[in-house]
């Protein structure tokens, strides 16, 4: 089977990350898998590039099916080709971004034409099928790989604070509201601290907040970075006041980690994390409730306890990387047959 995969992820023209080390393991599954991403630059240019590109690829060589990891501008280049070559065409969705009119109307011209939609999660599933009307039947969940292994045989108790410990990672972007984390610690009144990995464009409104509300000592911003294990180590409960969210993978190692989760009602939401089950689910940009469940973990030692051994029924929905490149290429197939 051969595949092409159109991306916008940068990342996998680092041969060590996590992108580019899953598609060497789709390389070494299918006959051929070739991964085209735009170049830099000017962006009409470099979309018309690739279209060039790719038109030379499908002349020169037949491919079963392209999957698109990009659900407003990539597929475009797709429809104008399929028409005279012979493939399939798959588009992932993650989740939805700046979703303003022109976008919103992209997507539902491009989800309507694929033959196969990826989703992360359950959530997602049900917004394609209900809010676009997508036939459920084209759809499949494949959450984002987690690298399970680093979770095995690890005391993560050793490692932890005197004082309750709150941990947050991801872009440090509008859209992950964690300045909602910063005012909720401010209103706290139980000793604890929160620790933010990341960057992003919000780094500096968020310290200045952190200055104003004179949290200096109770909040720690550490740079981004993919080996978040020694964190949850430290932490006590891992936290995610999203506004949306399309996976997360920062939520499945949390659970890993055996930690409790207070999110919002967002991305796995219902799904890797049930309320009063491993963690609390709250409401979008809900300040006094999450102001609340923080101070709840804090004090009851029972409940934390129940959170963290209720994590084990939740690890199997987890897929390692094997098991997902392994679902992801049955689903390839059974459409190409």
């Amino acid at each position: 089977m051969k595949v092409i995969n159109l991306s916008l992820d940068k990342n996998i023209l680092d041969k060590n990350s996590a992108v580019a080390q899953r598609a060497f393991l789709y390389e070494q599954k299918l006959d051929k898998y070739l991964v085209l991403t735009p170049n830099a630059g000017n962006k009409i240019l470099s979309f018309f590039k690739l279209y060039f590109f790719l038109k030379q690829t499908l002349k020169a060589e037949q491919f079963d099916l392209i999957t698109i990891q990009d659900i407003y501008f990539l597929p475009l280049i797709t429809w104008f080709l399929q028409k005279k070559d012979n493939f399939k065409v798959e588009i992932q969705v993650h989740g939805f971004e700046k979703f303003n009119f022109l976008r919103k109307s992209l997507f539902k011209y491009n989800i309507k034409k694929a033959d196969l939609v990826r989703v992360v999660s359950l959530r997602l599933k049900k917004e394609l099928v209900n809010n676009f009307k997508v036939a459920e039947n084209t759809i499949y969940i494949a959450p984002v790989a987690v690298d399970k292994n680093k979770f095995q045989n690890l005391n993560l108790a050793n490692n932890k604070s005197e004082i309750f410990t709150f941990l947050t990672a991801g872009r440090l972007v509008a859209v992950k509201n964690i300045a909602l984390q910063i005012k909720a610690l401010a209103a706290i009144k139980e000793d604890c601290r929160l620790i933010i990995v990341g960057s992003g464009v919000e780094l500096d409104n968020l310290k200045s907040l952190v200055k104003k509300l004179n949290l200096e000592k109770r909040v720690s911003f550490i740079d981004w970075s993919d080996k978040l294990l020694e964190f949850y180590q430290q932490a006590d409960c891992f936290l995610l006041t999203s506004n949306s969210e399309g996976y997360a993978m920062v939520i499945a190692e949390a659970i890993l980690a055996d930690l409790p989760v207070i999110m919002t009602d967002v991305g796995v939401a219902g799904d890797l994390v049930e309320d009063n089950i491993n963690g609390f689910v709250i409401p979008v940009n809900n300040l006094e409730l999450l102001t609340e469940k923080m101070s709840t973990v804090i004090s009851d030692d029972d409940l934390v306890a129940k959170f963290r051994n209720n994590a084990n029924k939740f690890k199997d929905k987890i897929l390692a990387k094997e098991e997902l490149i392994n679902k992801v290429i049955d689903n390839w197939k059974l459409l190409c047959k």
